[in-house]
């Protein structure tokens, strides 16, 4: 009896060791798989995992309303702040046939602490914006397209639009991935924010002394010289890294936005139409 008790448990130890190795074989296997997904995709892998993380949850909560929907085209609208993003947004959604109004990045961002941040000239943590931005253009009203106003900000950002293209087809969907830059220099830049805030400041006298239209919001940098330009310094620095990420991966377009808006309009519409 005591023999074979002996026998069984030195069996059952085995096979407990069996699968322990190949839990750890598969465990392995999942790691060196991943590894091989994310370095081909010329992403970080904690982007990648925080990505597969969002896409998961998005799929969950989006199937339980039926609201999930791939759009057409997404154009991603970068460029300095003053580059007139959201004068020309409008020109690129009449050259790729997208009826909706852009989707704009910082209207998303109204808690106080994003705001905080944005009246500083800094940007929002990459997942919160990342996960704000994605979470809208899966709506069914962007079925037939969108531009994305402000979008990616970083290389993190950047890395996340490749991980979403990815996904995309990965579930037997198409959408095609246009950037779209505006640049200006700081000057110009600095310029345009403080006249923005000028004729902001106008518009509010002029509403509170009689009561018609409606208050403009006006950021800090819109008002604070030294903000605007740690505004523009802050795109620079890690704007232009982010979208150097996207120009080896999808169609790019640089413009140049500091003449006319009649000229900005009229690159904007010669750069687009020959895509």
């Amino acid at each position: 009896m005591a023999m074979k008790a002996r026998i069984f448990f030195a069996a059952l130890v085995v096979s407990i060791c069996g699968i322990l190795e190949g839990a750890v074989m598969d465990e392995q296997k999942a790691t060196a798989e991943k590894q091989t997904a994310w370095g081909a995709l010329g992403v970080s892998q904690k982007s990648y995992d925080e990505f597969a993380t969002f896409w998961e949850g998005l799929n969950k909560n989006t199937a339980k309303h039926g609201s999930f929907a791939v759009p057409r085209v997404i154009v991603w609208l970068n460029g300095a702040p003053g580059a007139g993003k959201g004068t020309n947004a409008t020109y690129i959604c009449d050259v790729f046939k997208i009826t909706q109004p852009p989707l704009v990045t910082s209207s998303l961002l109204n808690s106080p602490a994003s705001k905080k941040r944005k009246d500083s000239g800094e940007l929002v943590d990459d997942n919160d914006v990342s996960a704000v931005v994605f979470e809208h253009i899966f709506n069914k009203k962007y079925t037939d397209g969108v531009v994305v106003d402000g979008y990616p900000r970083t290389t993190v950002q950047a890395e996340w639009i490749k991980l979403l293209h990815d996904a995309i087809l990965r579930i037997n969907q198409r959408s095609d991935f246009h950037v779209v830059i505006l640049n200006v220099p700081e000057k110009v830049s600095i310029e345009r924010q403080l006249l923005r805030g000028r004729q902001a400041t106008i518009n509010n006298e002029k509403v509170k002394a009689t009561g018609r239209g409606e208050i403009s919001p006006i950021r800090q940098t819109d008002i604070d010289p030294v903000a605007a330009k740690n505004r523009y310094q802050v795109f620079t620095k890690q704007s232009k890294d982010g979208l150097k990420v996207l120009k080896n991966n999808f169609p790019c377009y640089n413009i140049q936005a500091v003449g006319s808006y009649s000229d900005v309009k009229a690159e904007i519409y010669d750069s687009l139409r020959q895509k």
